[in-house]
C-alpha cells in the first residue's frame, strides 16, 4: 500500500516537474485563495475584537462623565442637557436609554433619564441587571445578550455622592454597527470571490498559453520536417527531370522517328516541363517561408530590366500571335532593388498575361514620378472577376475562367510574386474587368 502512495506521488511529481505550469496553476487556483480567506478572517476577527474594545472604552468614558456630573452636583437641567447632547450625537447611536437613580426610604426613584415622563417615579422591575447591581458591590457591569438578533447591552454603573450611591443604567443597542459590520464583510468575500473567479480565470489562461507554447513549437518542428522533406524531394526531382527534358528533346530532333513518336516524345517534354515548374515553384516557397531567400539590392536602372524581360518573352506572345510592347521611358528609372528579383516579378506577371490573354496585346508601361515608381501590366484578355481578385494572390489558386488544363502552371506564381514584392519594399494590386482586360500595377517608393 505505501509503495503505491509512494509511486503515485513519484509519478505526481514527474508531471509537474515536466509540466511546470500545472503546478503554478494549482498555486493559484488553490493556495492564493486560502491565504487569502485565512488573512481576511484573521482581519475580520481583529476588526471584530478591535470595534469591541473601542466600544467598551465609549460607554465607559459615557458613564465616568456622567459620575464625574453627580460627583460635581449637576442639577437635573444639566444632566437632561447632557443627555440630550449624548442621544442627539451622531457618534452614540447606540443609545436607547438612559436612566439615573437614586435610593431613598421608598424605594429606587428614577431622578432624570432620557424618557421625562419617567422622572419621578419609582422604579419597579426583577431584571436581572437591576437585581445585580443592586444587590452586590458592583461599581461597573456590562451584560450582553441578544434580543431580536440584535447585539444589546445593559450597562450599570455606581457613583457615591455625599453618603449616597448614585446609579446610572443605559440601554445599548448595536444593530446599527452590526449592520454596517455585516455588510462590509460581505463586500469582503464577495471581493474575494471575484479575486478567486480572476484567479481560476488567470490559471486557465496561463493553461491554455502553456498549452498553446507547446503545441506551437510541435508544429513549428513538424512544419521544419516538411519544408526539409519537400526540399529534399524537389531537389531530388529536379535531376530526373532535367535528364527526362534533354532525352525527349533529342527524340523530337530525330529523323528515324515516326510523326506519332515524334508527338508522344513532345507530350514527354510538355510534361517534364510542367513539373519542372512545379518543383522551382516548391522550392521558391520553401526558401520564401524559412526566411532563406536573400535580397541584395543595388542601384539599377529599370528600363534594363523591363527591356530585358519583354524581349525574352516576345517568343511567348508571338506563339499566341500577341503583340506584347515595352512602352520606352525616354529617361534612366532608377531604383534601389534587387535586380534578379525584380526580373523574376515581370516575367511572372508578364508570361501570365500572355497565358490568361487569347487575342489582342499586353502592353508594359513605367510611370517614374516624384517619391513613387509605378509599373503597369496591361492586358486585353478574359479579364477577372470581382470575387476571383479576391483570391488571386493565394496560394495554389487559378482564376481567370480559361480552360485549366492548357495552362502550365501551379497557381503559385501570383503568391510567389505577391512576396517577392512585398520583400523589395512594394505594393502589388490588380485592376479588372470581366471579359474586358486586366491591369496589374505595382508601386515602389523611392
Amino acid at each position: 500500500m505505501i509503495k503505491k502512495v509512494l509511486k503515485v506521488l513519484e509519478n505526481g511529481l514527474m508531471v509537474m516537474r515536466l509540466n511546470s505550469g500545472i503546478l503554478l496553476v494549482g498555486v493559484l487556483v488553490f493556495a492564493f485563495p486560502l491565504l487569502f480567506l485565512w488573512v481576511t478572517q484573521g482581519f475580520l476577527i481583529t476588526a471584530s475584537n478591535n470595534i469591541e474594545t473601542i466600544e467598551k472604552k465609549r460607554v465607559n468614558n459615557m458613564h465616568f462623565a456622567y459620575s464625574s456630573a453627580l460627583k460635581n452636583h449637576f442639577t437635573i437641567e444639566q444632566l437632561d442637557a447632557m443627555t440630550t447632547d449624548l442621544l442627539s450625537s451622531n457618534s452614540n447611536p447606540d443609545v436607547k436609554s438612559v436612566r439615573i437613580i437614586n435610593r431613598d426610604e421608598t424605594g429606587y426613584k428614577i431622578i432624570t433619564g432620557n424618557k421625562k415622563e419617567e422622572s419621578g417615579t419609582y422604579l419597579a422591575t426583577t431584571s436581572l441587571l437591576y437585581n445585580l447591581a443592586f444587590s452586590e458591590n458592583n461599581d461597573f457591569l456590562i451584560l450582553n445578550y441578544i434580543v431580536d438578533n440584535n447585539r444589546t447591552w445593559h450597562i450599570y454603573s455606581r457613583v457615591k455622592v455625599g453618603n449616597d450611591f448614585m446609579y446610572i443604567f443605559t440601554l445599548h443597542d448595536f444593530s446599527i454597527q452590526d449592520k454596517t459590520l455585516t455588510s462590509r464583510i460581505q463586500k469582503s468575500y464577495f471581493g474575494l470571490t471575484w479575486i478567486f473567479v480572476f484567479l481560476i480565470a488567470l490559471a486557465y489562461w496561463l493553461y491554455k498559453q502553456t498549452n498553446w507554447q507547446k503545441n506551437h513549437s510541435i508544429l513549428e518542428k513538424q512544419l521544419e520536417e516538411r519544408d526539409l522533406f519537400s526540399n529534399m524531394i524537389a531537389h531530388e526531382f529536379r535531376s530526373p527531370l532535367t535528364a527526362i527534358k534533354g532525352y525527349s528533346s533529342f527524340l523530337q530532333e530525330s529523323k528515324t522517328l515516326s510523326p506519332e513518336e515524334v508527338r508522344f516524345a513532345s507530350n514527354i517534354s510538355n510534361s517534364a516541363s510542367r513539373l519542372v515548374v512545379l518543383v522551382n515553384d516548391f522550392l521558391e516557397v520553401a526558401r520564401l517561408q524559412s526566411g532563406k531567400l536573400k535580397i541584395e539590392k543595388s542601384e539599377i536602372d529599370l528600363r534594363d530590366v523591363l527591356t530585358s524581360v519583354t524581349s525574352d518573352l516576345k517568343i511567348m506572345a508571338e506563339e499566341k500571335n500577341l503583340s506584347l510592347t515595352y512602352v520606352t521611358n525616354k529617361k534612366p528609372v532608377m531604383i534601389s532593388t534587387d535586380g534578379a528579383r525584380m526580373t523574376q516579378v515581370l516575367t511572372n506577371i508578364i508570361s501570365n498575361s500572355i497565358k490568361y490573354t487569347n487575342s489582342g496585346e499586353v502592353v508594359v508601361e513605367c510611370e517614374d514620378t516624384p517619391g513613387e515608381i509605378i509599373l503597369k501590366v496591361k492586358d486585353t484578355g478574359t479579364g477577372i472577376s470581382a470575387e476571383d481578385q479576391q483570391k488571386l494572390f493565394a496560394p495554389f489558386t487559378r482564376v481567370g475562367g480559361v480552360d485549366q488544363s492548357s495552362v502550365i502552371g501551379t497557381g503559385l506564381g501570383m503568391w510567389i510574386t505577391k512576396q517577392l514584392v512585398t520583400l523589395l519594399d512594394g505594393k502589388i494590386g490588380v485592376e479588372s474587368i470581366k471579359g474586358v482586360g486586366t491591369h496589374v500595377v505595382i508601386q515602389f517608393r523611392t
